[in-house]
């Protein structure tokens, strides 16, 4: 099995969580699927419930059902213990500049203390990186980091922010944001903050805002209004982007790494060798998906929308005379 298996990770964590709260009360079978549903993947019901549910005799045997009801089958459920390997890798993410937004410099040295004798899986200094922009977000910077830190806050705890940003045409806003999440590409090598103006107490429209781009934040002491994560989602574009990939140019691993902060639905086919990926977007991010998407030549094809579609050919199309004027020069 893989060190970090996003399938099998996740089962372990969601049999964790079931077996620490039937340590505490008797859990029913609607209970565990209930659990199993809502912190698994979609087709994890099918998979993991019977199986921890004893249906067959091929169940993993965790629980036991006293007619009342499920409780683990130890007494005591053992703490979660981590490998040698596993430790060199959490080693390494704590020498990532990147760690440093989540945990300040205390944090940083009580877990280096922790893994002290461990040495690191790799050295992020010694790596070469690919398909990423070269001006990426200024990470040891103490302000971009109070900045990132109050951002956060206020994202744990609901709170609106008073954001003043420039873009990177000059242009200057100042207003109140109701803070949704924090995005980073991969590609770009940024973290943007997914946020909705707020206006007389209502929301008005999204922003994606590019921290780097941010001068200064505030953090008000009145909650967001009620209701935003279903604001968000309702101005999502109605029909995902549907594409089919080929694996050419090791083209799944490009693809879904550059798209990593995108919300996406995929689906690989045994007989074509394809993998058929449903992108969902906000309108926002249009004309950065299209660009994307682009760029990854014939590894890929724009199913739909039509609209979409259309752009894609309309901005070929276009590049394709650009070339021809070129040559009659």
């Amino acid at each position: 099995m893989e060190l970090f298996s996003e399938i099998h990770s996740r089962y372990f964590y969601i049999i964790s969580e079931i077996l620490k709260t039937a340590a505490v009360r008797k859990l029913t079978g609607e209970d565990i699927a209930a659990t199993v549903s809502r912190l698994g993947f979609a087709e994890t019901s099918l998979e993991l419930t019977p199986q921890l549910l004893n249906i067959t005799n091929n169940g993993y045997f965790l629980l036991k059902n006293d007619s009342s009801g499920y409780i683990p089958l130890v007494e005591n459920v053992p703490p979660l213990t981590l490998t040698t390997l596993q430790k060199r890798w959490l080693k390494a993410i704590i020498e990532d500049k990147r760690f440093a937004l989540f945990a300040d410099k205390n944090e940083r040295n009580f877990y280096r203390s922790l893994l002290s004798d461990i040495e690191p899986l790799y050295n992020p200094n010694h790596l070469i990186t690919v398909d990423m922009a070269s001006d990426g977000d200024p990470y040891d910077s103490d302000e971009y980091k109070n900045i990132f830190s109050t951002i956060l806050q206020a994202i744990q705890t609901g709170k609106v922010l008073l954001i003043r940003y420039e873009s990177g045409k000059g242009n200057r806003l100042s207003s109140y944001f109701a803070p949704y999440k924090l995005e980073y590409s991969m590609k770009d090598d940024k973290f943007r903050l997914v946020c909705v103006r707020v206006r007389q107490k209502k929301f008005r429209s999204l922003y994606k805002l590019n921290l780097s781009r941010i001068t200064s934040v505030e953090l008000m002491d009145w909650n967001t209004l009620s209701d935003l994560a279903g604001y968000v989602q309702s101005l999502r574009v109605p029909e995902p982007i549907e594409i089919e990939i080929t694996n050419e140019r090791n083209g799944f691993e490009r693809i879904f790494t550059q798209l990593s902060n995108f919300e996406r639905v995929s689906e690989y086919f045994e007989d074509t060798k394809c993998c058929l990926m449903k992108i969902y977007y906000y309108e926002v991010d249009e004309m950065e998906l299209l660009i994307t998407l682009l760029s990854f030549g014939p590894v890929i094809r724009i199913l739909g929308p039509e609209r979409f579609k259309k752009q894609a050919v309309e901005r070929i199309t276009a590049q394709k005379q650009l070339f021809i004027s070129n040559d009659d020069i």
